[in-house]
């Protein structure tokens, strides 16, 4: 993941859009904090996915225990 500052990301939208597409990830700093992430869409629907199934798991696992008391 590569940080950039907001001045930066304004001055260079064009190269890290086309960073982006190719996979890269920015985290953008305001004041020396971070305050967003740019990351690819396909990474981001990828990512929501696996807490689904996590929760899905999680899930599973809570109501076996209770079925088993």
């Amino acid at each position: 993941m590569k940080s950039i500052n907001i001045n930066q990301l304004q001055a260079q939208i064009s190269a890290v859009m086309k960073d982006v597409e190719r996979g890269e990830v920015y985290e953008v700093m305001r004041y020396s904090r971070p305050v967003a992430v740019i990351r690819p869409k396909k990474e981001e629907a990828n990512t929501q996915k696996n807490r689904c199934d996590e929760c899905i798991a999680k899930s599973d696992e809570i109501l076996s225990i209770l079925k088993s008391k």
